[in-house]
């Protein structure tokens, strides 16, 4: 019968193939493709929503990683989206990327390596209730700022632009962080000719026109839509981040990407709380 009424249309019936077949072409598209060919029709809606496309969407190796369980894998994968698995003894967070189904990684601030962050008058380690992990660093008082993180690219989807991010928050009580200027990088260690170092602001500050107050510089508030790529963004989980760099995996890769935050211009500063760095495909790429 659906032959029959495929001869009236333009292009070939689909939905005349089996189901099992039907799925095997699905699963060569993508995750929002699979989703828009489910409203074909109940036949492609089956195909669509079987294991059998949803598998080729997760990560190989997604098993060594995640426990938790589900009704499908359909169902499985968007949790993964919407609702990070921690893993590492609780230290690093896995996700994916919704429109990609690629890996995303988060470093706690507990994974990385943070200068004074065994010292109390200098850090303070607390849980916060936003927070995927079970402590944050809170910056008490520094006159220096070194945060370094380091990841296996075999930890990550290959043949992937990832971009690395800082995830933070600047307290009410901040000191240091006003239009000034902090050095970031990442890219693969020892790559000093992949690897990008540029200068970006923590804080969405600037310094108001017309002439100084008092002899000192009068810093406002970036309005919403104001700002480029070194202001930090806020986050839809009420945190904010700014992008550190990019970097390219390939198959089989080795080595190490090292991420970086870095002040010593010797000035007080006050009032950063550090989640991690999180790790995912630039622009879903």
């Amino acid at each position: 019968m659906a032959v029959t009424e495929a001869k009236h249309r333009d292009g070939p019936d689909f939905s005349a193939l089996p189901e099992g077949c039907l799925a095997s072409v699905v699963s060569f598209t993508s995750p929002p493709d699979a989703c828009r060919l489910a409203s074909v029709s109940p036949i492609f809606k089956s195909a669509c929503d079987s294991d059998a496309v949803w598998a080729s969407f997760l990560p190989p190796d997604w098993r060594l990683m995640v426990s938790r369980s589900a009704s499908s894998l359909k169902e499985l994968y968007f949790s993964l989206c919407d609702d990070p698995v921690l893993v590492g003894d609780g230290k690093m967070s896995f996700s994916l990327d919704r429109h990609s189904g690629k890996k995303c990684i988060m470093l706690s601030a507990r994974a990385l390596s943070i200068t004074g962050g065994d010292t109390p008058s200098n850090w303070n380690w607390n849980h916060m209730p936003n927070s995927r992990f079970a402590e944050v660093a809170q910056l008490m008082e520094a006159y220096r700022l070194e945060i370094r993180g380091t990841i296996s690219p075999r930890m990550l989807s290959p043949r992937t632009l990832y971009a690395a991010y800082l995830v933070f928050k600047l307290t009410r009580t901040r000191n240091g962080f006003e239009v000034r200027p902090f050095e970031v990088g990442a890219g693969f260690a020892g790559d000093e000719v992949g690897k990008r170092e540029r200068s970006v602001q923590l804080s969405r500050t600037k310094i108001a026109s017309g002439p100084p107050m008092r002899r000192r510089r009068r810093v406002i508030p970036l309005a919403p839509d104001e700002g480029d790529g070194s202001y930090p963004k806020e986050r839809r989980d009420g945190w904010s981040e700014i992008e550190l760099g990019e970097f390219l995996t390939e198959d089989g890769q080795d080595g190490e990407v090292a991420m970086n935050v870095l002040d010593t211009s010797n000035w007080r500063m006050v009032g950063l709380v550090v989640e991690g760095i999180e790790i995912r495909p630039k622009d879903g790429k």
